[in-house]
């Protein structure tokens, strides 16, 4: 069999991969110069630093099994910072424990880590009282989570974590394909608080991982392995039509599907694109932990910042602190429009501000991914649905995987791949 596989990223990579492995005879085709996507790590201040994701999901087992699969087992390391703050009403202040995706389980934990107001958290405390909710087919996060436990637990406690991982807005992301979990909890049970209770995650193991060497080790060694299988990997070579195969495996963005397909639907999935500035610097004082988020709604340009030399120990050296500051979401395009240098300003100015950073950084690295993150908005599962159906009936040999459609997690996108490669 024949396969075809249009996009060079971590989905179209791991398709060529898998359907070579089955024995399939295997074109690879990517627009631009290299492979692996937004899995890219560079050199920065004498270290291997990602410019893109730096870790995945540990308890999702695609990932994990994959690195195994590639004998990087041995290479996985964890975080060794875990605390995380948001930075909202004027102060860095602890994320609380017993959040589900931002949801609070313990609201003792929330009124001690002071994010919500008196009044915010008297309103979160309704929803253990309050009747059922009722929504409709697919509400969005916010809608759910404000009917529960008011706008401002919504607003300072879900939106930055539900809205950072999607560099989105949660009154405009499906509930069930983002955030299941929620989902399921207002499904069964009056109170979300006590639907989520049963659901916190485990604590044994690390949440996430990534190989040693950064996430390029995973691209590494996944392109080594597909030259191995004999797949012909053709770079800079952009199509304005489906390539003649017997499966065709579409790892693309859904705008480039869209066009490729004359696919209408997929056209339709809007994407937010993100600023990704990354500082040295000697000798300055965190806090302790990973990093911090910033709500929305408190108007910074910085959505994110991660302390990361305390993160992965392995990224600074003695004396050398590295941060990486996001910018950008759905509807905020500021950064975007900015220039390097006026991104950095900004980023700089507010870091001095929360976590009071003042000095000149020593190296600076400025990563800017356009259209890097899809929008589920509701009704994006009923949607997808509807795509495939609709290339089973008009164009059953081709398959659209990766996280246009199947999740943006590297594990859902591995998963997604597999899937479609499957001969």
């Amino acid at each position: 069999m024949k396969v075809a596989v249009v996009g060079g990223g971590i989905t179209g990579l791991v398709a060529a991969y898998e359907a070579a492995s089955r024995g399939a005879s295997v074109e690879l085709y990517e627009a631009g110069p290299r492979l692996g996507g937004k899995l890219l790590t560079s050199a920065f201040c004498g270290r291997l630093v990602d410019e893109g994701p730096d870790a995945f999901l540990a308890r999702v087992p695609h990932a994990v099994a994959l690195c195994r699969e590639l004998g990087l087992g041995d290479e996985l390391v964890a975080p060794a910072a875990g605390r995380a703050y948001v930075w909202t009403r004027g102060a860095l202040r602890p994320l609380p424990e017993g959040l589900v995706l931002g949801v609070p389980t313990d609201l003792a934990a929330v009124a001690r880590s002071g994010i919500l107001s008196g009044r915010g958290l008297a309103r979160a405390s309704l929803d253990l009282v309050l009747p059922r909710s009722r929504f409709g087919d697919d509400p969005s996060v916010a809608e759910v989570v404000t009917a529960r436990f008011g706008r401002e637990a919504s607003e300072r406690l879900v939106e930055p974590l539900v809205g950072g991982i999607h560099a989105g807005r949660t009154d405009q992301l499906s509930v069930a394909s983002v955030a299941p979990q929620l989902a399921g909890a207002v499904a069964k049970s009056r109170s979300l608080l006590l639907g989520l209770r049963g659901v916190t995650p485990s604590l044994d193991g690390p949440v996430f991982l990534a190989p040693r060497g950064g996430m390029q080790q995973l691209v590494d060694r996944l392109v080594e392995r597909v030259h191995e299988l004999g797949v012909d990997v053709r770079l800079n070579s952009p199509l304005s039509t489906l390539p003649v195969a017997d499966r065709v495996v579409l790892a693309v963005p859904a705008p480039v599907a869209g066009r490729l397909l004359g696919s209408a639907p997929l056209l339709e999935i809007a994407h937010a694109s993100v600023v990704l500035v990354t500082l040295a610097y000697s000798d300055v004082d965190l806090p302790e932990g990973s990093g911090f988020l910033v709500p929305r709604v408190d108007g910074w340009l910085m959505t994110a910042c991660s302390f990361g030399s305390q993160k992965w120990p392995h990224w600074g050296g003695p004396g050398t602190a590295v941060l990486r500051l996001s910018a950008g979401r759905a509807g905020d395009n500021r950064a975007m429009a900015m220039s390097d240098a006026e991104v950095v300003a900004a980023l700089r100015a507010e870091l001095a501000e929360s976590i009071g950073v003042r000095a000149e950084p020593v190296e600076v690295r400025v990563s800017r991914w356009v259209d890097g993150f899809p929008q589920y908005a509701p009704g994006h599962a009923a949607r997808v649905a509807a795509i495939r159906a609709a290339l089973a009936r008009d164009l059953p040999h081709v398959r659209i995987a990766g996280s246009p459609v199947d999740g943006v997690g590297i594990p859902a996108c591995i998963a997604s791949a597999r899937t479609a490669a499957a001969v």
